[in-house]
């Protein structure tokens, strides 16, 4: 059995030695011409092989409102095989205070590279950033503003996930509420929830004084470093600002495979380190539960790693936790979240290995195949075996809702054991302006949220999600239930997922590009819509001349512009739909391709839509399909252009093809001049022929003679004709 007490000098624990340094590889250094020697802030960036990252995360760096010029940015590369270096040496021959770190030899994890960087760091304060991450613009100089003023060594900002382009909160305890000088034992529960390096602005001197740094590990390395500075510091500033982006793309490495027993050990000796070393406060106990939760999360409720869940893997878990946290003298049962995980705890601590796993094969199984019953005053999931045990299952349930000139009232009835503080709405385009409402305890389980006029005309465009934040910040949903009767394609109350949200469909200084369905003599300019909530939960549309426009132009013709996309220069992507020619090539977009691709100038096409990809491109759907916004490239057609049918289709009466509006059965090879391009009710592209009738404008289904070769024209015309001959 390993002793814990020579590990912790073998993965450099020991605050109190400063061989580490001596530890790490040599590096060879690359510089920017002009280099500040005393920068406000060291950024130190750890990397290997993200060069498909490497470009968004310098440009929000060199763009930061604080200035490059009060920045020294440490890019220590860990000997990668990409080509991560080529992506970087450009902004050092354009930006100032940019040093490369190229560490001689690799060390395996962010550790090395990380502790490279604190070695030269030398701004007065300090922030660790993951190579495929990214700031929010302002977000360095937020944090800076806090610690200066406050004198405190740690200041916490919001971090947000990007996973495929959707944006959620993930650190949500850390913007509670703008704070200065708050002690730690203040902290809720999930306030430990993450503890990276995400959102986190510390006094570089401390790290000096204190000879922090990175243990020799791949994992919990971060989690230590930044938890023994928050110890260390006792207390902490808070912003409520958005900070920094994590990337977890789809593409990035799962995490299941790497879920092995080194991790285990890993997490469990730096656990054992910390018990060893610092009192078990209330503080400190509520930071060990947290991340004990995750480690009995991967390594008894998953079956997919490469630990494994059976009898074998379970008692080998037993013998470490015991080996590792033998100084363990508190109940960690007192803050878990949750009762699976007190269950398992118990399970463990007896031995009962065989009802554990047993216990976990029936919690894991899919919800429809569990039995939900209410028991007093809580829902449970329920075993047909009667020895194992109930399963508490948090439950809120949407009731009813009242829209009137004053105020939004919403009920919902709350079943579950532990106190609630507050209601939070967040739209995930808008995670800097969260609006918080206290809730009305009514009676037994029902509660309601009173929103005034005057602080939801303050939302900003977008959806709203419902979160209902208990005491510890643990947070849950509002499901939808009784509500649905209050929701509609464009309503106040509206149904995402099966949950609560709140919809505010626009607000009135955003400029919206009038692109399809439209008043012709507003397509392809930016228009001013404002709203009017009416008491029945829906919208009236207003145009700046008081003209109303139906919900339909609005949801289907218009484009609103992302939230965080710059509307100064909107105006430049002005455009409509229709029939265009290429007078130049355009690039097509590719997100799995680095190799350019274009579409040959001369070549007709329909553009059907404009939208927004992750890093806020803006794209045209065409029927060639994506490509990059250029709106010189394109030249609109006035005139009747020739189509020829591919597949046999109808033509019909109406945009809505309907079997009782059909006109004419088109045979393959027929051509047809068409003379304007609209859509149906559901956004659909449709052509308009020159006798009035619509055809679909599916590219599998017709295509612009033009667009065919010389050979191909006759023998499409040829295979109609045959075909018409019968």
């Amino acid at each position: 059995m390993s002793n814990p007490t020579e590990e912790f000098q073998q993965f450099n624990y020991d605050l109190t030695d400063f061989s580490w340094k001596k530890n790490l590889p040599s590096v060879t250094i690359e510089c920017s011409e002009k280099i500040n020697p005393e920068p406000k802030i060291s950024v130190i960036i750890a990397n290997f092989n993200n060069s498909d990252y490497l470009e968004r995360m310098m440009d929000s760096l060199v763009n930061q409102t604080i200035g490059i010029n009060h920045l020294q940015i440490l890019f220590c590369d860990d000997r990668s095989t990409d080509d991560s270096l080529s992506k970087i040496k450009p902004f050092i021959i354009e930006y100032p205070n940019i040093e490369i770190y190229l560490l001689d030899k690799n060390t395996g994890g962010a550790h090395g590279p990380r502790n490279i960087g604190l070695l030269h760091a030398r701004g007065k304060y300090l922030v660790v950033l993951d190579a495929d991450d990214w700031y929010a613009l302002d977000g360095l100089e937020n944090m800076y503003n806090v610690l200066e003023k406050s004198g405190d060594n740690i200041a916490f900002g919001g971090v947000v996930r990007s996973k495929n382009g959707k944006i959620e909160l993930m650190s949500p305890a850390y913007i509670e509420k703008k704070a200065i000088h708050r002690p730690i034992l203040d902290l809720p529960y999930d306030f430990y929830n993450w503890l990276g390096p995400q959102g986190i602005m510390i006094r570089n001197e401390l790290i000096k004084v204190q000879n922090l740094h990175f243990i020799d590990q791949r994992v919990a390395d971060d989690v230590d470093f930044f938890y023994q500075i928050l110890k260390i510091s006792g207390r902490i500033s808070q912003i409520t600002d958005i900070t920094t982006y994590v990337n977890r793309d789809d593409d990035n490495i799962s995490l299941s495979k790497n879920i092995n027993e080194t991790f285990l050990r890993s997490w469990l000796r730096n656990l054992s380190y910390l018990l060893s070393k610092y009192e078990h406060s209330e503080d400190f106990q509520k930071f060990f539960t947290r991340r004990l939760e995750w480690i009995l999360i991967d390594f008894t409720l998953r079956w997919d790693t490469a630990f494994g869940l059976n009898l074998g893997s379970i008692e080998q878990l037993k013998n470490m936790l015991d080996n590792y946290l033998r100084n363990l003298d508190f109940n960690p049962s007192e803050y878990f979240s949750l009762d699976v995980y007190d269950y398992i705890w118990d399970f463990l601590q007896t031995e009962e290995y065989e009802k554990l796993l047993k216990f976990v094969a029936w919690n894991t199984l899919p919800k429809q195949y569990k039995s939900l019953i209410k028991v007093e005053k809580y829902y449970y999931f329920v075993s047909g075996d009667k020895s194992l045990p109930k399963v508490n299952y948090p439950v809120i349930k949407g009731v009813e809702a009242s829209v009137d000139d004053k105020q939004i009232v919403i009920s919902f009835d709350y079943f579950i054991p532990k106190p609630l503080k507050y209601i939070e709405f967040r739209n995930p385009e808008a995670l800097n302006h969260i609006f918080r409402v206290n809730a009305e305890h009514v009676s037994n389980d029902r509660y309601k949220v009173k929103i005034s006029r005057t602080d939801y005309d303050k939302f900003k465009s977008g959806i709203y999600t419902a979160y209902v934040i208990l005491e510890d910040h643990l947070e849950y949903l509002i499901a939808i239930d009784h509500l649905q009767i209050y929701c509609g394609s464009e309503t106040l109350i509206t149904d995402q997922n099966g949950v609560l949200n709140l919809y505010k469909p626009v607000i009135n200084d955003q400029q919206i590009l009038s692109f399809k369905t439209f008043d012709e003599k507003n397509l392809g300019k930016f228009v001013k819509v404002s709203t009017n909530l009416t008491n029945d939960g829906s919208f009236d549309f207003i145009l700046e001349n008081q003209t109303k426009i139906s919900e339909y132009n609005y949801k289907i013709g218009m484009i609103q512009f992302p939230r965080n996309f710059d509307q100064k220069k909107a105006s430049k992507y002005a455009f409509k739909a229709g029939i265009y020619r290429l007078i130049k090539p355009v690039k097509i977009y590719n997100e799995a391709s680095s190799t350019a691709l274009f579409l040959k100038k001369g070549r007709v096409l329909t553009v059907t839509n404009l939208w927004f990809n992750q890093h806020n491109e803006v794209l045209i759907t065409t029927s060639a399909g994506s490509v990059y916004f250029e709106s010189s490239a394109f030249e609109r057609i006035t005139e009747p252009i020739e189509v020829v049918v591919l597949k046999n289709i109808y033509s019909y009466g109406k945009t809505e093809f309907e079997k009782n509006s059909r006109k004419k059965h088109l045979l393959r090879g027929k051509t047809i001049l068409i003379k304007n391009m609209t859509f149906d009710q559901k956004g659909t592209p449709r052509f308009i022929t020159e006798s009035g009738d619509f055809i679909t404008e599916k590219p599998e289904y017709v295509t612009f003679t033009s667009n065919l070769s010389k050979k191909e024209i006759p023998k499409t015309k040829l295979i109609g004709n045959i075909l018409r001959r019968g």
